[in-house]
């Protein structure tokens, strides 16, 4: 810690001329522009998850408690976001007189996205389970005490990671003047091994949890749908055997009944056959949208960049990347969902009234009306 003190004093007197920044200052205002589009885009959408699970009893489900939790976490990251934009445009030094707002700015970062990450990480956890398990077998794995244990094993964890290497002398974090960020300082001696440690703290534990949850889910849903479809068949062919016999063995007026039963299995079952494709391939699209867009495009580069020393350089546009994230989770997670949907249609048309299942909370608003 005596290390650690000692390059805070010397950053503090001349900062500019021991790290230099990385990047030049046109370049940084372009991206302060994207931070605070960022946080007012995650601040908002964020917002808007939260208030409609608050307003409508339908929403709180096992499963929208974790989608909340990622809300939570992602709305935190996002007010990270205008602290960062003035550190982003600061001049080799943190502008203000107190350099608090820095220091709770990168806590707020790296908690914020760790959380997000192992939120999401929960997420797919429960829908293999709820998908995969039986009824009893869920609700012994989802009751209220262990749904909440495992929310807040969501922050405990990253913010573990964050906060207890630099109490070991491991790295610090507050203004980096090398990337201008509110984040680690690179310029501690032991700057590296904290890097790493958030690297591997924070990222390959959920990525291999969504990966197998997902991957085994899938597996799951193509074998029942192939279940289903040799079912159908076999349907199938036991009517047309029904309609056979019936035509040698009963009347005319029978046999022509019996074949139209025959034409109503087929259409249903064909029905039945197009809806599991169109199942599967929805299915498909959206694990590949939470793979693609969350994790191998967003949040991917930046953590590799913690990792390997070398690409420090590129850590505060991979950053910026990753921010985005806190803008996108409520797209994927509820946008595409259609009961959210449908209250978040409400809420933006200020119908309040016509919320499903509205809460105690909005019962009593409206009644006073």
């Amino acid at each position: 810690m005596n290390n650690t003190s000692s390059i805070m004093n010397v950053t503090t007197v001349d900062p500019a001329t021991l790290s230099p920044s990385l990047h030049p200052y046109n370049a940084r205002i372009g991206v302060a522009c994207v931070w605070v589009l960022a946080a007012v885009l995650g601040l908002v959408g964020n917002s808007l998850v939260i208030w409609s699970v608050f307003l409508s009893k339908k929403l709180r489900t096992v499963t929208n408690a974790f989608v909340v939790n990622l809300s939570l976490a992602d709305f935190w990251t996002s007010l990270s976001c205008p602290w960062q934009a003035v550190a982003i445009l600061s001049h080799g030094s943190w502008p203000l007189a107190t350099e608090i707002p820095c220091y709770i700015a990168a806590v707020q970062f790296y908690t914020g996205l760790g959380a997000s990450l192992y939120s999401s990480a929960a997420i797919a956890f429960n829908r293999f389970m709820l998908v995969t398990q039986r009824p009893a077998t869920y609700s012994r794995w989802y009751s209220p005490g262990k749904v909440s244990a495992m929310i807040a094993a969501t922050w405990v964890i990253p913010s573990i990671v964050f906060v207890l290497p630099p109490i070991l002398g491991i790295g610090d974090f507050g203004y980096d003047p090398q990337d201008n960020t509110c984040s680690d300082k690179d310029g501690h001696p032991r700057g590296a091994e904290y890097n790493l440690a958030q690297s591997l703290g924070l990222f390959p534990v959920p990525l291999l949890i969504i990966i197998s949850a997902y991957t085994a889910l899938y597996i799951h849903l193509k074998r029942h749908f192939r279940k289903q479809k040799k079912r159908r068949t076999q349907q199938d062919s036991e009517a047309q055997n029904n309609k056979s016999v019936g035509k040698s063995t009963v009347s005319l007026s029978v046999s022509t009944e019996s074949t139209g039963q025959g034409m109503s299995i087929n259409d249903v079952a064909k029905c039945n056959r197009r809806e599991i494709s169109r199942q599967q391939l929805a299915i498909t699209k959206n694990l590949f949208m939470v793979f693609c867009v969350l994790f191998f495009l967003v949040m991917s580069p930046y953590f590799i960049s913690l990792a390997v020393q070398s690409s420090r350089e590129f850590a505060l546009y991979l950053g910026t990347i990753t921010i985005l994230n806190s803008c996108v989770n409520p797209i994927i997670y509820t946008a595409k969902h259609p009961q959210f949907k449908l209250v978040l249609r409400q809420i933006l048309r200020c119908r309040y009234s016509q919320i499903p299942e509205p809460s105690d909370w909005l019962k009593s608003v409206l009644s006073r009306k």
